[in-house]
């Protein structure tokens, strides 16, 4: 490596020098003379391929605006394997991000999820506007390597990004998974979003509350008939939505331990009904009571299965694309797969209601519907299964998540174990009287323990 001076060269004859040089050291100009920056740091990166970039300044020590400091710092990059090509740097943060988006393997649903944050929330909306498409300020239209170096256009992104902070958290999640991507491909060094001048958004003041049985019998009684029995099969058995939705007649066991298997999830791609496997891809049983197996047929001889039959859809997986047949529990009024959206809608219905009725009673306060999602019913399982003293490790196992999940969740609803500390108290409480067994009654004196050497 080395720094070259682009306006000069070696004389000629009948060359003329220039007057940058002095009399002692006359200088004699190239055809750049004067033209662009002077000072040009030549170098090879590490597959060999020939790099150059220009400076102003030839010594200083910024990287960014001196050729010398430069100059030592690719050299030192390029001896510890850690060069990043500069030139690199320059794609914008939307273009990096889509072509890093398309390679991701995400299932549907959150590949949407994914593309519907970036657009609204990082991208620019209008070209030259500087703001999303939602009204929050852009970065997508910065280059990677700007962002890189100016942690403060990210803490201002974050600080007017019109979102609750949970949400925050997803999206400056999405774009730190970015810029490591970004790092470990040699486009910049490091990832501005974990810049300590960065606020990134706290984990939220909200908590998992669990619905009342009041509030629960209020619900059902405002859903349409063919999905009465969901808030009832919710908390009993913990089920995400779309796991009540694919749940089948033959899934409910019967018996003198009833139980419910959760083995599959539903889903709607491309406006067509699919069969898909659980979140995280763990199928469980789950032990339910007697007086829910009672409800569920009592509802099924109302409403009896409607047989569906729909693809399996697990890309990448030997049954992706085989047709299977369940006899669906819960149904929409026309007869298919109670989707989503039409769980949503009855919900919401019925919620409203619920509140309708709250606010009617309380004198025209008003109160808020935020938080009263079917997922709640699964925070009323996990609460009530808590709070009988069953082991978290049965409760992640039933909800078929992991103990660290179930844990970080639900940990406000877990009672105080007293009888556990009081059988702790009581276990070292014995280990430390056979400890005083091994004491002598009586201390030893100052030179009793002394050995005498011979």
């Amino acid at each position: 490596m080395a720094v070259y001076d682009r306006w000069h060269r070696d004389p000629r004859t009948g060359d003329e020098p220039c007057g940058c040089g002095t009399r002692r050291k006359p200088l004699y100009p190239s055809a750049a003379h004067l033209k662009g920056d002077r000072w040009q740091v030549r170098y090879r990166d590490l597959a060999g391929k020939q790099c150059k970039q220009n400076f102003a300044l030839r010594i200083g020590v910024s990287p960014d605006l001196h050729a010398d400091a430069f100059d030592a710092k690719v050299q030192a990059e390029l001896d510890s394997d850690s060069y990043t090509d500069p030139k690199a740097g320059k794609v914008t943060l939307a273009k990096y991000a889509e072509e890093w988006r398309k390679s991701r393997t995400h299932g549907e649903s959150a590949a949407a999820g994914l593309e519907g944050r970036l657009r609204n929330h990082v991208h620019e909306g209008e070209r030259g506007s500087g703001r999303t498409p939602k009204g929050g300020v852009s970065i997508g239209q910065h280059a990677m390597s700007a962002l890189a170096r100016r942690p403060s256009l990210v803490a201002a992104w974050v600080a007017a990004m019109p979102l609750s902070d949970s949400t925050k958290r997803l999206v400056v999640g999405d774009v730190s998974a970015i810029f490591q991507a970004a790092v470990e491909d040699g486009v910049v060094t490091r990832d501005p979003t974990r810049s300590k001048s960065v606020d990134r958004p706290g984990p939220g003041r909200s908590k998992a509350r669990p619905y009342s049985a009041a509030e629960i019998a209020g619900i059902a009684a405002g859903m349409p008939g063919r999905l009465a029995v969901v808030p009832y099969l919710g908390v009993g058995t913990g089920m995400r939505e779309m796991e009540m939705a694919a749940l089948g007649a033959d899934d409910v066991i019967r018996g003198a331990r009833p139980k419910v298997r959760v083995t599959r999830q539903l889903k709607v791609i491309g406006g067509e009904v699919r069969f898909a496997p659980v979140k995280n891809r763990k199928p469980h049983d789950v032990p339910v009571p007697a007086e829910l197996v009672e409800r569920l047929d009592a509802h099924m001889r109302r409403y009896p299965p409607v047989t569906v039959t729909a693809p399996w859809h697990e890309p990448g997986g030997k049954l992706h694309g085989t047709m299977l047949t369940v006899r669906l529990v819960l149904s929409r009024e026309s007869g298919g797969a109670a989707t989503k959206n039409v769980m949503d809608s009855a919900w919401r219905t019925a919620v409203g209601r619920l509140l309708a009725s709250r606010v009617a009673e309380r004198k025209g306060r008003r109160l808020a519907s935020r938080g009263h999602g079917i997922h709640r019913t699964r925070h009323t399982a996990a609460s009530a299964w808590l709070r009988d003293g069953v082991d978290v490790v049965r409760v992640a196992a039933w909800l078929g998540d992991t103990v660290d999940v179930v844990t970080k969740t639900y940990l406000h609803l877990m009672p105080d174990d007293h009888d556990g500390e009081d059988q702790g108290r009581a276990a070292s409480a014995a280990f430390l009287k056979s400890c005083a067994l091994s004491v002598p009654p009586e201390a030893p004196s100052a030179t009793s323990g002394l050995l005498r050497v011979v």
